[in-house]
Order: C-alpha cells, then sequence, then structure tokens
C-alpha cells in the first residue's frame, strides 16, 4: 500500500491533481458545442430606442386612412380587402425599418411603382369575356373589295405606329431605304394576320375588340423590324427535326424526352480501325460510349462507322439500351470487394468508409460517377486495355452479389453482413 494514498486519506482538503485529458480525434468538420459561438441573428435593441423605430416606421410605412380604405373597396372584392388588412396587421413596421433592404437583383424594375397600374410591356393584359362587350356580337366574314380597303388601312396604321414622327423624306440612302422596305413588309404581314381583315362587325365596341389584347388568348408580339438573317436562323420547335434513333429509343424504353435527357454519355474511348476487303482498306471509326444518370444505372455501348458523327450516335444510343442497375451499400459504395477479368485485364474494386473518395484511375472514375458511387478503390494489376478495362469494371458492378442472395443461397438468415458473409471488409 503507498503512504501518498493514506495521506490523502487523512488529509482531504489537499487538492488531487487532475489527469490530463487525452487528446480526441475528431471525425467530422464541424466545430465541437464548446468552439461554437452562438450569435443572434439580429441585433438586440434597447428599450429607449424602440420609440425612435416606432416613429420612424409611422413615417415610412403609415396605415390606410378611411378615405384610402374607401378607395380600395371600390378597387378590390371584400375577401381582397381582409388580405390586405390580415398583411398589414401581421407585417410590423420596425421590422421593416431594421430588417428590410431595396432590391438589387438583375429583375429590378428601373423605376419605384406601387404595381397599381398595369404596364403594357412587362405586364399581362386583363382577359375579357365576350360578356363584357355590350350589343350585338353578330360577325361575319369579309369580302374581296373589304379586305383590300382593310389590308390597307391596317398597314397604314402599323406604319404609324412603327414611324412616330413620319416616313423619311428627301433623298434617302441605302439602309434607310431597306429599313422603310423591312417595315412595310412587317405592317403588311401584321396587317393580313390581324382579324378586323377578315371580320366585319356593325357594333364599333365589337369590332374594336378584334384588335384589343385582352380579348386574346394569345399575347400579341411587339412590333419589331428583324432583318434577313433572323428571319433565316429562327426555327420554330415545331420545325424542328426528330431523330428517328432517339424516337425508336423512346419507345423502347417508354421513356418521355425529359427523362432522356437527365442521362448523362461521355465517351470514353475514339480510335481508328481498319476492315481489309477485297476492295481494299476501309477505314471507320470506333467510339466507346459511357451512360448514366448518377443514381444506380450505367450502360456502356460501342459503335463504328465510316461518318465520325454516326459512330458516335450509334455508340451513345447503345450505351443508353444497355443501362443496367448498379447495386450500392448506403447509396456511395459497393458491397465488399469485387473483381472481374475480362481478356487479358483483370480490375479489382474495394468498398471504402464515407468520405474516402473515387481513388481510382480515370477511366474507372468516369464509370463510379456515371453510376453515382462516392467511395471506392480500385487495382488493376495486369493488363490496361482501355476497352477491356471499362468492360469489365462495368460487368462487376452490375453483377454483385447481395447479402439477401447469398443467404439465400447458404439456407441461412439475414444477420450480420459485415462479417458473416464479407468478413468485415464492407464499411
Amino acid at each position: 500500500m503507498s503512504v501518498c494514498r493514506s495521506v490523502r486519506c487523512l488529509f482531504p482538503s489537499v487538492p488531487l491533481p487532475k489527469p490530463s485529458a487525452a487528446p480526441k480525434r475528431s471525425f467530422h468538420a464541424s466545430a465541437p458545442n464548446a468552439a461554437r459561438r452562438r450569435r443572434p441573428h439580429y441585433p438586440s435593441i434597447k428599450a429607449e430606442d424602440l420609440k425612435l423605430l416606432n416613429q420612424a416606421a409611422e413615417t415610412q410605412y403609415p396605415k390606410f386612412d378611411t378615405s384610402e380604405t374607401a378607395l380600395l373597396e371600390k378597387r378590390y372584392t371584400p375577401a381582397q380587402i381582409a388580405a390586405i388588412q390580415a398583411a398589414e396587421s401581421a407585417i410590423d413596421g420596425r421590422d421593416l425599418v431594421t430588417q428590410a433592404q431595396d432590391r438589387t437583383d438583375p429583375w429590378l424594375l428601373p423605376y419605384e411603382d406601387d404595381l397599381a397600374e398595369v404596364d403594357p410591356v412587362t405586364d399581362h393584359a386583363v382577359k375579357l369575356d365576350a360578356r363584357d362587350i355590350p350589343g350585338s356580337h353578330d360577325f361575319r366574314p369579309v369580302n374581296n373589295e373589304e379586305r383590300d380597303e382593310a389590308i390597307a388601312f391596317l398597314a397604314n396604321e402599323n406604319l404609324a405606329k412603327l414611324f412616330p414622327d413620319g416616313l423619311p423624306e428627301g433623298e434617302i440612302t441605302e439602309e434607310t431605304q431597306q429599313v422603310l422596305q423591312e417595315a412595310m413588309g412587317t405592317a403588311m404581314t401584321q396587317a393580313v394576320l390581324d382579324p378586323r381583315a377578315s371580320f366585319r362587325v356593325k357594333n364599333p365596341r365589337a369590332a374594336a375588340a378584334l384588335a384589343d389584347p385582352r380579348h386574346s388568348i394569345v399575347m400579341p408580339d411587339l412590333p419589331r423590324i428583324d432583318n434577313r438573317m433572323v428571319r433565316q436562323t429562327r426555327r420554330l420547335s415545331s420545325e424542328e427535326e426528330e431523330d428517328p434513333r432517339q424516337k425508336r429509343l423512346l419507345q423502347y424504353l417508354d421513356w418521355t424526352k425529359q427523362k432522356l435527357k437527365s442521362v448523362k454519355c461521355k465517351t470514353l474511348v475514339v480510335h481508328g480501325v481498319t476492315n481489309q476487303t477485297r476492295m481494299g482498306k476501309i477505314r471507320s471509326m470506333y467510339y466507346l460510349t459511357i451512360a448514366g444518370n448518377g443514381n444506380g444505372l450505367l450502360g456502356v455501348g460501342e459503335g463504328k462507322s465510316v461518318e465520325p458523327e454516326e459512330g458516335r450516335k450509334q455508340s451513345i444510343v447503345a450505351a443508353v439500351r444497355n443501362m443496367r442497375p448498379v447495386a450500392r451499400y448506403e447509396n456511395r459504395t459497393t458491397y465488399g470487394t469485387l473483381e472481374r477479368k475480362v481478356g487479358a485485364t483483370k480490375v479489382q474494386l474495394f468498398s471504402r468508409p464515407p468520405g474516402f473518395g473515387l481513388r481510382v484511375q480515370h477511366l474507372i472514375f468516369e464509370l463510379a460517377r456515371a453510376a453515382g458511387l462516392q467511395d471506392l478503390a480500385a487495382r488493376t494489376p495486369r493488363s490496361r486495355n482501355k476497352m477491356n478495362v471499362i468492360k469489365a469494371t462495368w460487368e462487376a458492378l452490375c453483377n454483385q452479389k447481395l447479402p439477401d442472395e447469398i443467404a439465400r443461397a447458404r439456407g441461412k438468415k439475414l444477420v450480420d453482413v459485415r462479417k458473416v458473409y464479407y468478413g468485415g471488409s464492407i464499411f
């Protein structure tokens, strides 16, 4: 028995030396609780400053008086008035003074507006119904003479909108003449498409409603003068040529175009090949492409053609058609160690703990990223042929043995997967 221990019993008031705390390793990037400094989201306001804040809030954001409320009742419904009053009572003026700030985003209006009036450029016009037009609505188609007369009148009206200061007079340069011809063509096109040139009605309000955008479902375009290059390069979505290869692929997969666009494709191997025939040597291009959605689907496709673009499209379509599900442990790594041999190439894949990353060569890295794997290690101890490495990795990922399959084959229950079936090699 030590003498020091008996002395400590006799003199309990003597402070005992505290053992030094062993350094603890942190396994995460966030700071410990002791090192965090909790700060309030908003600055503290003193009691004597509340009076000043109340005065500033009442000055900048005054409440509606009786006259303004009467004007609002003429413009809005009782339900909208109740919603406005509820919003006014829920929002405190002091919070607007202390926390609000002016907008600085690119969509900021170039002027201060209370949005009480409709802007014909930035706002959509209010839609009206036929019931808003008083009088008769008996429209009739026009004859040829009335159509020509209406087109001439509407063309002059459109030219007056395009040239509010009047047409250029005196000597006209070539540029001015070209602009004038394009303006006349635009005015004639708008006049022909105007419904007032095709229908007549005795009611003047109904006739004015034909040109009123509030009675149209389609919003009209602003008047513009396009040059010939813009007209030639503009293509409508309906005129876009649909690839028959893509159409057959969508029918085979029963997918939509939006789902097909979510699949990412990347060509990893490109080289030329030569085929010796009786007609001589025929040279073509070989492409090997991978496709994946980043969430457990992976495919590999090959294509070869004399035309480079045709061979690349063949490889992309083949890769999308050959996509197969890849089993992922915790949606980040593989189930244990995988090994696959294709030709003289052998690929070994090893599962790794969270945060390990993809420490593999570039070809296996692209395959793992396309399949949605995040933690993986790999080795290629033998031949490193690019095509064989890609094919071996793809087959190894798609042909994994799952724990329930192993348990079913052994006739046992599914218990601790890590130790029983994989010997602790999985994390």
